[in-house]
């Protein structure tokens, strides 16, 4: 039976694709607590001793952050879903449009926020830096995860 030009079938994708990007974003924030453990706390180590180091990884500290990337993820893979995959993006593989994406949302979201925190933060730029590296790998596991998504949808 149809339902207004759409079948029963069909019906679902829409509301699938829109979990499915979520999750993938989520996921893709996720990867950033990798990075996070992996290569940000002992990069951070070593460009900030003494009393800019960072302080120890508590679990709270560890699940909050966790949730943050999560939260954020999700966020962003529901702006990809809204933005259709970049549609407008033509004639492109599905990891060039995620390598775009990751790349906008590291260049609208986190870099103007670091640009003024640099300019007020009386730290090390070393820990800016670190920082920066680790959303931006965020970012981009955000925008390739979306993409491969959608793209398996589409």
């Amino acid at each position: 039976m149809r339902c207004g030009g759409i079948s029963e079938r069909d019906a679902g994708v829409p509301r699938l694709e829109l979990l499915m990007t979520v999750f993938a974003g989520m996921s893709g924030g996720l990867a950033g607590v990798l990075w996070s453990g992996l290569v940000t706390s002992p990069w951070l180590a070593r460009v900030a001793p003494g009393p800019f180091a960072a302080p120890t990884e508590s679990a709270a500290r560890l699940v909050a952050g966790a949730a943050l990337r999560a939260a954020a993820g999700a966020g962003l893979g529901f702006l990809f879903w809204l933005g259709w995959g970049l549609i407008a993006v033509v004639n492109t593989p599905w990891y060039a449009t995620g390598a775009l994406y990751g790349a906008l949302c590291w260049s609208a979201l986190i870099l103007p926020a670091f640009a003024t925190l640099a300019l007020r933060w009386k730290g090390t730029s070393g820990q800016l830096a670190v920082h920066a590296a680790e959303w931006l790998f965020t970012c981009m596991a955000i925008g390739l995860l979306c993409a491969l998504s959608w793209h398996r949808y589409a």
